[in-house]
């Protein structure tokens, strides 16, 4: 796993230097070549990502957390990192206002999947009492 660290390490820090000698005359390959290595991180990343998920399935089958519960935690999370993305890429574009926009639909979405977790707590919390 640390190999793939540090291929990503290597791509991001040649493609930066690349980025900053084109941004001065080609701004929007500077933005192509950000994108692309950013898709190339995420793509690395889905290996580490499996071993993680099959650590979390672990761990929640021993603590008899229910497979519910534990995809809508990961979906959670999967929005909050793919919306980071997406902000991140519209910020280098110089789109502010986009960022914005996306982090808030991000925001929403992820406590909108959230809510069947809200309405457990809620019945627990009724039953307590």
């Amino acid at each position: 796993m640390p190999s793939l660290l540090l291929k990503v390490l290597a791509a991001a820090l040649a493609g930066s230097a690349l980025g900053l000698i084109l941004k001065k005359d080609r701004p929007e390959m500077s933005l192509v070549l950000g994108i692309a290595i950013s898709a190339f991180a995420m793509f690395v990343s889905f290996e580490v990502l499996g071993a993680i998920l099959d650590f979390l399935r672990l761990i929640a089958d021993a603590a008899g957390i229910p497979n519910a519960t534990l995809a809508i935690v990961l979906k959670t999370a999967g929005v909050s990192v793919i919306t980071k993305f997406i902000a991140d890429i519209c910020k280098e574009a110089e789109k502010a206002s986009a960022a914005s926009a996306v982090e808030f639909v991000g925001a929403a979405t992820a406590i909108y999947i959230a809510l069947p977790l809200f309405k457990t707590v809620l019945d627990m919390l009724n039953g307590l009492l």
